[in-house]
């Protein structure tokens, strides 16, 4: 990839990212270096990113489109268990753990995403600790924030 692609490919993901909540607290700078860090991809509609048991090494963050979160118990149809749209992290448990995936995520119509692998993550957190730090807290707070929800409907359901 030449220079001025490359140049611009970063400009556009840097852009991206000052879009989606997760970021509001990284500085332009923070932006720039993640920005050199994630890749963009679109994924056609019915793309399955990943299945429940796979074992993940990736992230991501859509910039467009809608996926659903699914499940499938032994000898029945899949469960829609979440959809999610812009500015969604989904997959964030794989940067964080070695445990196979907790659901399949399915593309349900064309979107484009910011990817992040686990080898990204971590050379962000070697080269600068200070954005790994605020990005690791941005990803507790995405978790709690989904865990205080599954205990909500958990309590309805009592």
């Amino acid at each position: 990839m030449d220079k001025d692609k490359m140049k611009n490919t970063f400009d556009t993901i840097h852009h991206i990212l000052g879009e989606i909540p997760f970021f509001e607290d990284f500085s332009d700078d923070e932006l720039d270096f993640f920005s050199k860090n994630a890749s963009l991809r679109y994924f056609p509609e019915q793309t399955i990113l990943f299945k429940e048991g796979d074992i993940g090494d990736y992230l991501f963050f859509i910039v467009e489109g809608t996926v659903e979160v699914r499940i499938q118990p032994t000898a029945s149809k899949p469960i829609i268990i979440a959809t999610f749209e812009h500015g969604s992290c989904i997959g964030e448990m794989s940067i964080v753990d070695d445990y196979p995936r907790s659901a399949t995520i399915v593309v349900t119509e064309p979107s484009e995403l910011l990817i992040l692998t686990k080898n990204r993550f971590e050379s962000i957190c070697r080269k600068n600790p200070e954005v790994g730090i605020k990005f690791l807290r941005g990803l507790a707070k995405n978790l709690s924030v989904r865990l205080r929800k599954t205990t909500g409907r958990f309590a309805d359901l009592s």
